[in-house]
């Protein structure tokens, strides 16, 4: 099943970008760092959100990281299938996606060290509690949907 996801901040990026509450356009909001210290602030693959879903218990879009080779820029919108899922203590969930050009098939099959820099990185300002599957990934999805 495939998505639509939009770019917030590209992989490589230490500004903490994020789009308006009114989707009015995107908003900077000053340098990662003074947030997440983790990987000196440096986003490690590219952050953004699933296009029409919404996380109820925030009323903010569904975040989702995305494995990607290309150089994806802020407002891109890219097509992913979704691998998984990453569940937080604040229940700011964030979805893991692959485009077309990434052969990872779930997060399990990522090498230990860059598994272990995305859980610290995403769980600095909320414990991770669990990384689920694609079908716990999809169905939350679906409580999702606008």
């Amino acid at each position: 099943m495939k998505f639509t996801a939009i770019v917030e901040i590209p992989r490589g990026s230490d500004r903490r970008i994020h789009m308006a509450y009114d989707n009015s356009g995107f908003i900077d909001l000053g340098p990662i760092s003074e947030h997440i210290s983790i990987n000196k602030g440096v986003m490690p693959v590219c952050y953004g959100y699933i296009d029409s879903y919404i996380n109820k218990s925030e009323g903010d879009n569904v975040d989702c990281i995305i494995f990607s080779k290309n150089d994806d820029k802020t407002g891109d919108a890219v097509e992913v299938e979704v691998i998984g899922i990453m569940m937080r203590e604040d229940t700011d969930h964030k979805v893991i996606c692959i485009d077309n050009t990434s052969i990872i098939e779930n997060f399990e099959a990522l090498e230990e060290s860059e598994s272990a820099l995305i859980v610290q990185y995403f769980g600095f300002k909320s414990k991770i509690v669990s990384v689920g599957s694609r079908e716990k990934a999809v169905e939350y999805l679906n409580s999702c949907i606008l």
